[in-house]
């Protein structure tokens, strides 16, 4: 059991500062919260909470489970990784600065410092998502230490490009892979089954999107630098790549085609961006 009073308070720190272990304490109405959660998986609904965090209170946050495997293989009444939705009913309410909270239960790995680590190298060579730890309490009772890392917002854009415009993909989690960039024709409905469009779904970033496909994969080798220029920053797509490959990832653009962000930027450039850390410094196996 934990209370507000028997925690320190950060209320200057930043949400994502390494040195700080905030603690939030989210209150549902009902006892049988998870049950709640649980039955509203794989929608658009959320759960209404009250949080508290820092001596402030937030009323009517939306909270939701997140993941795949990390969600399938923790069972009922486990730690399950969980989202926070800061402006579920009030368009204005944030922490920190922040609208979406993302709290991973750090599913097969022990360490709890994959993410953190891995994410951490990133950021010295290219735009990656903040990662630090919180604790997380549910109706008084202590759920334990959570991996806090930082959402695919257009807060990160904003941080990471200066502006919150342009076009966000966020490539989920698939067994078949196939997010690749492979070039599957002009038609938008190809890739709108294998990239879950974040920012405003309009036809151009569709199109857009297909033709960088088309680009990377029917360029004669001895023009793709070129074309590519425009449309792909390759110097960073290198530095992602090589990522990847040193802290071994198990789950993303190397292995599995999946489980990576993308971001167009106003002026048309693409920008690969890391999403999903938790199976770094990988050990093999697996379906890559």
């Amino acid at each position: 059991k934990l209370t507000p009073a028997d925690v320190k308070s950060f209320p200057d720190a930043s949400l994502y500062a390494p040195d700080v272990i905030r603690t939030l304490f989210l209150e549902f109405e009902n006892a049988d919260w998870e049950k709640k959660v649980h039955g509203l998986n794989n929608t658009d609904l959320e759960v209404p909470a009250r949080l508290t965090v820092d001596g402030t209170t937030y009323s009517e946050v939306g909270v939701h489970f997140h993941g795949m495997s990390s969600f399938m293989m923790v069972g009922e009444g486990q730690k399950r990784s969980l989202v926070l939705t800061m402006d579920l009913v009030h368009e204005k309410q944030q922490l920190a600065g922040h609208r979406k909270i993302k709290l991973l239960n750090s599913h097969g790995d022990p360490s709890f410092l994959h993410t953190v680590l891995s994410l951490e190298a990133a950021r010295d060579y290219l735009p990656a998502p903040k990662a630090n730890f919180m604790r997380v309490v549910i109706n008084g009772e202590s759920w334990g230490l959570f991996v806090n890392q930082q959402h695919f917002t257009k807060e990160f854009v904003k941080e990471s490009f200066g502006s919150t415009k342009g076009a966000r993909w966020k490539v989920p989690g698939s067994p078949n892979g196939r997010a690749g960039l492979e070039y599957l024709g002009d038609e938008a409905a190809p890739y709108q089954r294998l990239f879950e469009i974040k920012s405003k779904d309009d036809p151009e970033s569709w199109a857009a999107l297909a033709n960088l496909c088309k680009v990377l994969n029917q360029t004669p080798p001895d023009r793709l630098e070129t074309m590519l220029a425009p449309l792909l920053d390759i110097e960073g797509v290198l530095k992602f790549l090589a990522w990847e490959n040193v802290f071994a990832n198990g789950d993303g653009y190397y292995t599995r085609a999946s489980d990576y962000s993308l971001y167009r930027e106003p002026g048309g450039r693409f920008h690969v961006i890391p999403y999903d850390a938790n199976e770094t410094f990988n050990s093999g196996g697996g379906p890559g």
